[in-house]
């Protein structure tokens, strides 16, 4: 385990030879991130169990070498395997909306970023994963102790970012984490898509898919519908609100932050020609409105604590490059990472 900002994990070989490295150097990690999330999620530990249990079938019908990977890392963690289930369905299991994240997509330069708006506490937690999977591309993501999918991109220049979005009914099926782990060991955008496509169901979630020719889809989930919003000029941005059914946006004042933060980023990238990572920093890192601002500081939540931005996430996906900050991006310098 090197350091740069962010801990740089090197794992290498099949699913369970990567898990049980996973959970071995991040042991310590891993027992901290499952004791937050049982905290915050705040139920009886056997039913919690349960429930996460359950989400192995369900894993293993997506993709059985998940299962190994995740069954190796709480082998090499020294922690019972239902709660690294647990972590890779942390978001259908809390079922708690927040208005998390900002992505944007330039197609011009093919760059690809996100504001990882969540708990503090994770800020500490969080870590860099550099995987050499057996017949898979390479993969370079930042992600949370135990869970195995999330942004990212990889060594064919396939990147994905993800939003959170409330389709106001309870979220279930395969997680969403792993429809991104999922999307990263894709080759092609078009390849990516028809993995994922038979398990979308169940989820309220966004997820924005760029490549390095410049190529983009965007996936709004609702449950049973799917949503694919198209762009007619050379960005894309989505934040927290669904784009494509304004009727799926009952609740306006809970959604006010995403609202702002997407009319706030539109205006900055109407009718300019952004293509460099400077030009998603500026977008990114944006606080000009003050009391909902794109670039969040850190406020207290009731759900989960203090929440903010806890990191910004730039991937230049034609150098096979990411541009990271470990926490807030106004008071935090960014590191590059290569993939290769």
């Amino acid at each position: 385990m090197s350091s740069a900002k962010f801990p740089v994990i090197k794992l290498k070989g099949s699913p369970e030879d990567i898990g049980f490295k996973h959970g071995d150097i991040l042991k310590d990690r891993i027992h901290s991130t499952v004791d937050w999330y049982k905290k915050t999620i705040g139920r009886d530990e056997n039913q919690l169990l349960k429930i996460s249990s359950n989400f192995k079938s369900v894993i293993n019908h997506f993709n059985p070498s998940y299962v190994t990977e995740i069954d190796a890392i709480a082998a090499g963690a020294d922690i019972n395997p239902a709660w690294i289930y647990m972590l890779n369905a942390r978001s259908e299991i809390m079922n708690i909306f927040q208005n998390e994240c900002t992505a944007v997509f330039f197609k011009a330069s093919a760059i690809l970023g996100q504001n990882w708006d969540w708990a503090q506490n994770l800020e500490n937690l969080a870590v860099i994963m550099r995987m050499e999977i057996e017949d898979r591309p390479d993969i370079l993501m930042m992600t949370e102790p135990g869970i195995i999918g999330k942004i990212g991109f990889n060594s064919d220049g396939v990147g994905v970012c993800l939003n959170f979005l409330d389709s106001g009914r309870p979220t279930q099926g395969v997680p969403i984490h792993l429809i991104l782990r999922k999307v990263l060991e894709s080759s092609t955008i078009d390849k990516a898509v028809k993995s994922i496509d038979p398990f979308m169901a169940g989820k309220s979630a966004n997820i924005l898919i760029g490549d390095s020719k410049g190529k983009f889809i965007d996936i709004e989930f609702a449950n049973d519908k799917i949503y694919r919003p198209l762009a007619d000029n050379d960005i894309f941005l989505h934040t927290n609100h669904y784009l494509e059914n304004d009727e799926l946006n009952h609740d306006k004042e809970k959604l006010a932050s995403s609202f702002n933060r997407y009319r706030t980023g539109m205006r900055l990238i109407q009718n300019r020609h952004l293509q460099s990572v400077d030009d998603m920093k500026q977008v990114l890192l944006d606080r000009s409105e003050e009391d909902l601002p794109i670039c969040r500081h850190y406020v207290e939540n009731p759900d989960i604590g203090t929440v903010g931005t806890i990191c910004t996430v730039i991937m230049d996906l034609r150098r096979l490059r990411m541009h990271i900050t470990r926490g807030n991006p106004i008071a935090t310098p960014f590191s590059v990472i290569n993939l290769i």
